[in-house]
């Protein structure tokens, strides 16, 4: 409408008021990106019904006095009513009350808040929204200047404290700024639906900025839930080649997956399917509703080659999983950073630690689509800035979960690397041996076969024998090679006891040296005096013992510089005591915890004895956190000889480990004690240090029945 056609018209106002429930609410600072401000404002025109959405960007590179976003759709667009009680209400709690679009649509809306208007301030500061009714003869128009909101804060701000409430001073508040309005022509039936001109752009829009637009806004929409009936499009205008009149559809992923998992839950039976890898194999199987509800889990794997694939059909990276409720995205969505690297990780599948040892897969590698419901899944609630679920059980239950799955989709990939490994070494030893049958062969063909064929066969024979050293040295290379994988992972392993024993050593050291400190200043004030004679060799004794403990504690650090490779006879009982006594002694008195050892003091184990300390050195540690909440702590360690095996068992009195976290309580990054430093590595370790034993460890009914933690270790015993 013209600036002279809007004088005629009488000029009318509306206010911003706010909802009971806007106390709640931080108001515009909750949308912080203009890609998810676009986000907001087209599920708003999902909500409203729409089949289409048009997003124009208007000379916006650079900017000047015509460029313009302007968002239109043709939902069903507002009565006056609703535009001055909902669009003008913040917080409003209009679709909190009625969670479904309205008919034939029906669909379950995603606005709850009430703060989605806030997004156009985002992306500039005077807006112009027309809206119309189907029903209606005539579109509605309101123009917002955010501008005047800003200016009213800063003017707010700059006063001095205590004059805002000067005796004949009116304060003025964010509702009472004022929102002209107007309606159109009454002959106007055309179309229907909500348009949103904003004009002073804040940013430029580069061709970047709106391929970002457009690759996020395909996510928008779940490809696994696409809507056929009414469909919901959006379609991208701007200057740019490529996008002047551009599409946005859903993507189709998994046609290009090494890897597919679809998982799906059943209402009736209250069952929730999972994958399991067993006997070599990725299977599904039904398990209990789990305490996140129902869910539907769509997990794709892609391997370098199908990543290249991917890439080069849609043009856009592989970048994790996304949760959808309903339908339609809920969050991580529109990400702040196009970078990847700084791109949030809610679920904490690159936060586990050393992401890139022993087979982890990671975001890049995987697609995955989590399909919530508010019907299934009330406990699940997302976060009111968009970026984020309110950290409960559920939610936790929920990573749990997620986590899990892709754990079996990385025990399979090892698996299948094991079996190449294997029948790549046992093809290199059967090369061999058809060399030598060859050779044998050629050998034979030379006694009986003619003078002038001699010469040829001599240069076969030559070339076998020189193709049988090549393979016999790749053979003696791959075995090479495995022992430096296997040096290095134990080298691993080192570093992480290490990690946990430096915490406590640096203690220990502490508290040494402020005994010794003492008692030489006391020695330094006091020495010579005969009266004092029987004190002084009390604190000699006291200060030679003292040292003898740092020792001790130095000692076992420089064990990390030995190999693994070397064995020797071990005093079992002897270490494990000498790791209460002597290395965990302060610690413990520090933490009123007691030790008990009950085992023969006779046991010999031939083993490496930094391997065997690293097992226990994890197992106290465990213990130590877990007897965080305890008054009076117990560490147990008790063992018997069985059928030529020493079986072992490690028992703490602490918060025990809960009944659905035993099976999964020895996977690497696996921890639940991730706020005292655990990094879900330790029993990862230990578990693979004594299967190395060709031993076992498992979790079986705790000794301190009903709390505590009871692990049962079976070792190989021939001494």
């Amino acid at each position: 409408m013209s600036k002279q056609s809007k004088k005629k018209v009488q000029e009318n106002f509306l206010n911003f008021n706010f909802d009971i429930s806007a106390y709640r609410l931080l108001g515009r600072e909750l949308i912080t990106d203009r890609i998810t401000a676009l986000f907001e404002i087209v599920k708003n025109s999902y909500d409203a019904n729409a089949n289409l959405v048009e997003i124009e960007f208007i000379s916006l590179n650079p900017l000047n006095d015509t460029s313009k976003i302007i968002i239109k759709d043709d939902g069903i667009g507002m009565y006056f009513e609703d535009l001055r009680d909902r669009w003008m209400v913040i917080g409003t709690s209009s679709k909190r009350r009625n969670r479904t679009s309205p008919e034939p649509y029906l669909r379950k809306v995603t606005g709850k808040k009430g703060i989605g208007r806030f997004a156009v301030d985002l992306l500039g500061s005077k807006l112009t929204l027309s809206t119309k009714r189907k029903d209606e003869n005539r579109w509605i128009y309101l123009e917002t200047d955010w501008t005047k909101y800003n200016e009213l804060e800063e003017q707010q701000l700059s006063l001095p404290l205590g004059m805002e409430e000067g005796a004949n001073k009116k304060k003025d508040f964010f509702t009472d700024i004022k929102n002209r309005y107007w309606f159109g022509k009454n002959d106007d039936k055309a179309g229907h639906g909500t348009i949103l001109e904003i004009e002073d752009i804040n940013d430029p829009w580069t061709e970047d900025d709106i391929k970002r637009a457009c690759k996020e806004l395909a996510r928008l929409v779940s490809p696994n839930k696409g809507i056929q009936k009414y469909p919901f499009n959006i379609r991208i205008k701007s200057e740019y080649e490529g996008m002047k009149d551009l599409e946005i559809k859903p993507l189709s992923y998994i046609e290009f997956a090494t890897i597919s998992i679809e998982l799906k839950s059943s209402k009736e039976k209250e069952t929730q399917e999972i994958a399991v890898f067993e006997n070599g194999k990725l299977l599904k199987k039904d398990t209990v509703k789990q305490s996140f509800g129902l869910i539907d889990f769509y997990l794709y794997y892609f391997d370098q080659p199908a990543k290249r694939k991917f890439k080069e059909k849609f043009n856009i990276d592989i970048d994790g999983i996304k949760i959808y409720r309903d339908g339609i995205i809920t969050t991580p969505f529109a990400e702040t950073e196009a970078d990847q690297n700084k791109q949030k990780d809610i679920l904490g599948i690159d936060k586990r630690r050393y992401s890139g040892f022993f087979d982890k897969i990671n975001s890049r590698d995987l697609l995955g689509f989590v399909e919530l419901t508010d019907e299934n899944n009330a406990g699940l609630i997302e976060a009111t800035n968009r970026q984020d679920f309110l950290d409960n059980k559920e939610w936790r239950s929920l990573k749990d979960f997620i986590i899990d799955q892709i754990h079996q989709i990385e025990k399979c990939l090892k698996n299948n690397k094991e079996q190449i490994r294997k029948n790549t070494k046992s093809n290199l030893n059967r090369a061999t041996a058809d060399l030598s049958g060859i050779k044998t062969l050629v050998k034979e063909v030379k006694e009986t076969a003619p003078k002038e064929l001699h010469e040829k066969l001599q240069l076969i024979d030559s070339s076998l024998s020189k193709l049988q050293g090549t393979v016999n040295k790749s053979i003696v290379d791959y075995t090479k090679l495995e022992e430096e994988s296997k040096q290095k992972e134990s080298l691993y392993f080192s570093l992480v006891s290490l990690q946990t024993y430096a915490a406590m050593f640096s203690h220990m050291t502490k508290h040494t040296i402020g005994h010794v400190l003492r008692d030489a200043e006391y020695f330094s004030s006091r020495f010579p005096n005969e009266k004092l004679e029987g004190r002084f060799k009390v604190i000699s004794s006291r200060i030679y013992d003292e040292f003898l403990t740092l020792r001790k504690g130095v000692d076992f650090m420089l064990k990390y510089a030995q190999t693994d490779n070397e064995f020797e006879d071990i005093n079992i009982h002897d270490l494990i005591n000498n790791l209460f006594i002597s290395i965990y002694k302060p610690t413990f008195d520090l933490n009123h915890i007691k030790s008990e050892l009950i085992l023969d003091d006779k046991l010999i184990l031939h083993y490496n004895k930094k391997a065997l300390e690293d097992i226990f050195d994890n197992l106290i540690s465990n213990s130590i956190k877990a007897l965080k909440t305890v008054k009076e702590g117990i560490i147990k360690c008790s063992g018997v000889i069985e059928n030529k095996k020493l079986i072992l068992k490690f028992s703490d009195n602490g918060l025990g480990i809960h009944s659905d976290d035993r099976f999964r309580i020895f996977e690497i990054f696996f921890t639940k004690t991730a706020e005292d430093g655990g990094a879900g590595i330790g029993l990862y370790m230990v578990k693979n240090r004594i299967e190395a034993m060709q031993g076992t460890i498992e979790v079986t009914d705790s000794e301190f029945k009903p709390n505590g933690a009871t692990f049962k270790i079976v070792l190989p015993f021939k001494k």
